[in-house]
């Protein structure tokens, strides 16, 4: 069993990842699909379940559960903070601050632990163990690498697209491709630094940025919850997507370094 799986890996995460897709909408018992107790299940579950994949490949030494590299990859995450930061004032431009009002400490909090629940959902099932997995079966030489960073991107990417329930089909598809471009940017970080825990702190981080506004300010909003224009929708894919795939480009001439 565990040879057909790494013969087949692509097919493997592929259906993995949708099978995830799936148990996770077992968990919605609130209107908010960004936070809450029902999230936090949901993100427990993709973690336990992907970690026992991982050990089952045989592939978990290779994840990045270790101390050394952290400090590398919460640097190389710099340019992170300052998309998520940026996509503060996007989603909330023209909005006059008096207008909306704080919820309060423990809403902030929840809001915090789901970011950072999600930060590790993402990271160790789509870093530690997809990408992963396909450098494995790719070998490490450059081209190599770039194929698994692209095709474990792309998943990244499409496992975004089950939002079309939640959200406005074009606002889902700026999302789609923005996160395939994000998600060549973490599997760079993780690759450079060899560190899973770094990836979900930055991971976490940008995410936190990106949404606490909309999410524990009441009248606010958040990039996820914008009506946008197709030229709208141009600029954020222009603005979203070429930064992190032209950093990427630029990290990756350090890859032949080590």
């Amino acid at each position: 069993m565990r040879t057909f799986l790494k013969k087949y890996i692509e097919l493997t995460m592929i259906l993995f990842s949708f099978a995830l897709l799936k148990i996770t909408g077992l968990f919605q018992w609130d209107s908010n699909p960004i936070m809450g107790s029902d999230k936090l299940c949901a993100d427990a579950v993709v973690i336990l379940l992907s970690l026992l994949l991982l050990i089952f490949l045989g592939y978990k030494e290779y994840a990045g559960f270790t101390k050394r590299g952290f400090g590398k990859g919460i640097l190389l995450g710099i340019p992170f903070y300052v998309i998520g930061i940026a996509s503060i004032f996007v989603s909330n431009a023209g909005m006059n601050l008096s207008d909306i009002s704080f919820m309060g400490v423990p809403t902030l909090l929840l809001f915090t632990l789901n970011m950072l629940f999600v930060g590790a959902n993402e990271e160790i099932w789509m870093r530690g163990l997809v990408l992963n997995c396909f450098l494995q079966k790719y070998g490490t030489d450059k081209k190599a690498v770039w194929k698994a960073i692209l095709l474990s991107a792309l998943i990244f990417g499409l496992i975004h697209v089950p939002n079309l329930f939640f959200m406005e089909p074009l606002t889902v598809a700026v999302q789609a491709i923005n996160a395939m471009s994000a998600g060549i940017l973490f599997a760079v970080i993780f690759i450079l630094c060899k560190n899973i825990w770094a990836g979900i702190i930055v991971h976490a981080i940008v995410d936190w940025c990106s949404l606490v506004i909309g999410n524990c300010f009441i009248g606010a909003n958040t990039v996820l919850s914008m009506s946008m224009s197709i030229s709208q929708a141009l600029g954020m894919v222009m603005a979203g997507s070429l930064p992190p795939i032209i950093i990427s480009i630029i990290y990756m001439k350090k890859y032949n370094e080590q």
